[in-house]
């Protein structure tokens, strides 16, 4: 049996704290099924933020329409109120687009893994992406905090045991400069996308003060 089936050690990163993740005890175990699993726990985040999705667009569409009729009737104020609640759900919109994205990158790099070297090199910025979409995405979802949470401590166990059984070292910053890349280009994805398929919030006119 190959080491990539079976690993049984289990390490905790003993590193300076500003490049190392430090890693609970855990019972080791065969790599691949951990694997396995880790990727299909991110699949079904990335399922449910798509129907979140589905369903932030549904309303940003209702709110639109609401915000247009509005203006129409000159009802500034009205107006106003809808256009600060449409501007804060398409923030909310694209945080949940990015992590979305972000993670589905991480998916398939998961799903491309054929031996330790590539485990390594994938794991590291993998869990460092978690770790963004968890922070940015908690504040606004969440109900995801806790399985996000453990697709993190999942990643880091897999990570150390691949490592130690490997042989190889986790460089931590060249892994952080890789996962902000990962983030920079499903941000440029999502905003791209957004500013083709929603329209622009229109400008306001201005309502007189009252003296």
């Amino acid at each position: 049996m190959s080491k990539w089936v079976k690993s049984e050690s289990v390490v905790t990163s003993t590193d300076d704290s500003s490049s190392s993740i430090a890693v609970s005890p855990k019972p080791g175990g065969p790599l691949r099924p951990r694997l396995d699993a880790v990727q299909k726990r991110i699949e079904g985040q990335t399922v449910r933020l798509e129907a979140l999705q589905s369903s932030m667009k549904v309303r940003d569409d209702e709110t639109f329409r609401k915000l247009m009729a509005s203006i129409k009737e000159s009802n500034a104020q009205y107006s106003t109120v809808l256009s600060m609640e449409l501007a804060k759900a398409r923030q909310v919109s694209r945080v949940v687009s990015i992590a979305k994205v972000a993670l589905e990158k991480i998916h398939a790099r998961l799903a491309s893994v054929s031996d330790f070297g590539d485990l390594v090199i994938v794991l590291s910025p993998a869990m460092a992406v978690v770790k963004n979409v968890r922070s940015s995405l908690v504040p606004f979802v969440p109900e995801m905090e806790e399985e996000l949470g453990i697709i993190s401590e999942l990643l880091s166990g897999i990570l150390v045991d691949a490592g130690q059984v490997g042989g190889y070292t986790i460089n931590f910053e060249t892994a952080n400069e890789e996962a902000a890349r990962l983030i920079d280009e499903a941000s440029s994805v999502i905003e791209q996308k957004m500013k083709e398929e929603l329209p622009g919030i229109p400008d306001l006119p201005m309502v007189p003060k009252v003296v």
